[in-house]
């Protein structure tokens, strides 16, 4: 062989190892950024409030600093004030008041010219009949973080398990994931790993449940956010009487961005409707980015269903995320991906037990879902005292029916 021809071949082994090494390179890096993303989600963290400075729609304030003079309402107690005040450069005039509903009254009557107010007691108060205004009639100028005491964090089982309950979990926020906030989605997955079944079943956000805070008065399960994953979880444990090994809770923010860098989903809608500002989706298959998906699976008003026809929207898109999660555009988009997660999204699933796991959830699985049903009505909820609230009684027979569907997928009946 001429010397020529071998110092070719050379430089081309020596650029393919190069590439190999490279490649070998890369794949520890994400190998270890993976382990670095798990290790973040799997951390907890401390609970945060998120309260509003909100003045009227028609009010000249722009901007919390423009609020300096105004004399504000709150709810008894409230820990936020101090921080106000600091905020503000000076304490200002504060009138109590025994409820949201009447910390809205007093702002529309000219008693106060601002509230200070926990966002997320701000958006339940439209769904009391007559308080239809404060969705447009109230407008944030500011904004301020308190952390709350950290409550007990829910235990995952030891061990890896064969079969589980996991609480999806999606808050109505975009930004931080640690702010506490109502549960927009509410969904349990029964994974059996032996038999490949998992079993999707959707609790509708507004159902009249109890939970540990409220002392045994009802409340919207939505509401349970506010006061934590743990809360919500509770919620599903005493409505079905089963228990929860695990949570996995995400924002608006990280569904976005997990499904922007998947490069979009394909979901299927039962009929044509349109969401206002975002799209019209087409009965059929649905190319979506991620701000299409979300207002997809939050749409409610444009289906005599309602609440039932948005769950049902969720699980479909939860589906078509795991399909496409599950092909090829994961570890083409697994940087994006990664970043995506970083910061959005909470587990109490330990971080060698997902390592372990993600092998097992690979391949085709049978999954089947169910959405639990009710009656509506409007009653009086812990958290929001002081009006009647739109909200779905349980049906008993539907509940049952979910739990049982679950329990059959946990002890792997075919």
């Amino acid at each position: 062989m001429k010397s020529s021809t071998k110092k070719g071949l050379l430089l081309i082994g020596g650029i393919g190892g190069l590439l190999l090494l490279l490649a070998a390179a890369m794949a520890v890096v994400q190998f270890f950024r993976v382990k670095d993303t798990l290790e973040e989600i799997t951390q907890p963290s401390v609970p945060i409030r998120e309260l509003g400075v909100y003045v009227l729609e028609d009010d000249p304030a722009q901007e919390l600093e423009d609020t300096a003079g105004y004399p504000y309402g709150a709810l008894k107690d409230e820990e936020g004030r101090t921080l106000l005040g600091q905020a503000l450069g000076e304490e200002p005039a504060w009138e109590e008041y025994p409820t949201a509903f009447a910390l809205a009254d007093a702002l529309r009557k000219g008693e106060c010219r601002a509230v200070l107010l926990e966002e997320a007691y701000q958006r339940s108060l439209s769904d009391a009949r007559g308080y239809e205004w404060t969705e447009t009639g109230m407008r944030k100028v500011g904004s301020l973080q308190v952390e709350k005491e950290e409550t007990v964090s829910l235990a995952a089982p030891e061990g890896e398990q064969e079969s589980f309950l996991l609480y999806l979990s999606g808050n109505d926020t975009f930004g931080d994931v640690s702010t506490l906030s109502r549960s927009d989605v509410n969904i349990l997955a029964a994974v059996n790993i032996r038999t490949k079944k998992m079993t999707l079943v959707a609790t509708p956000r507004d159902f009249y449940v109890t939970f540990s805070q409220t002392g045994g008065a009802k409340d919207k399960l939505t509401h349970a956010g506010i006061y934590g994953v743990e809360a919500s979880v509770d919620a599903l444990e005493n409505l079905y009487g089963l228990d929860i090994s695990y949570y996995l809770r995400m924002n608006f923010t990280g569904f976005v961005e997990v499904v922007d860098a998947l490069g979009g989903v394909s979901v299927y809608s039962d009929r044509e409707f349109t969401v206002e500002n975002i799209r019209t989706y087409e009965e059929g298959y649905n190319q979506l980015t991620g701000i299409e998906a979300l207002a997809f699976a939050r749409e409610r008003m444009s289906f005599p269903e309602g609440d039932y026809q948005r769950a049902k929207n969720q699980m479909e898109v939860i589906r078509a995320v795991a399909e496409k999660a599950s092909s090829p555009a994961l570890l083409e988009n697994l940087s994006k991906v990664l970043d995506a997660v970083e910061g959005n999204f909470q587990t109490n699933l330990p971080r060698d037990q997902i390592l372990a796991l993600a092998p097992a959830l690979a391949g085709d699985w049978e999954i089947s879902s169910y959405t639990t049903s009710g009656w509506s009505d409007y009653r009086e909820t812990y958290s929001m005292p002081g009006a009647e609230l739109y909200v779905i009684l349980p049906d008993e027979a539907s509940v049952e029916e979910a739990a049982s569907l679950l329990k059959e997928t946990l002890e792997g009946e075919e």
